[in-house]
């Protein structure tokens, strides 16, 4: 006897979101396989991973004020 289980994507979403953040790592990490990812989504994958770094500078906090400066309904939306 097998059970299918059927979530929808809200169900998904708020079940990631109830995740540590050791456990997001691991879900990042198995996420390309889990959904198929194909061999040149992979390789594309990795090479965003090593651009990443080229923009670390971007990460100050003393810049943050700057954010309020971009109306609200232009801002990119975030899942938090």
């Amino acid at each position: 006897m097998s059970v299918a289980l059927r979530l929808s994507l809200e169900q998904v979403a708020a079940a990631i979101l109830l995740l540590d953040e050791d456990e997001k790592q691991q879900l990042r990490r198995q996420l390309p396989m889990l959904l198929s990812a194909t061999p040149d989504e992979l390789e594309n994958l990795g090479w965003l991973q090593q651009a990443e770094s080229a923009f670390h500078f971007w990460e100050n906090p003393a810049e943050d004020i700057y954010n309020d400066l971009i109306p609200i309904d232009r801002q990119p939306k975030q899942l938090s």
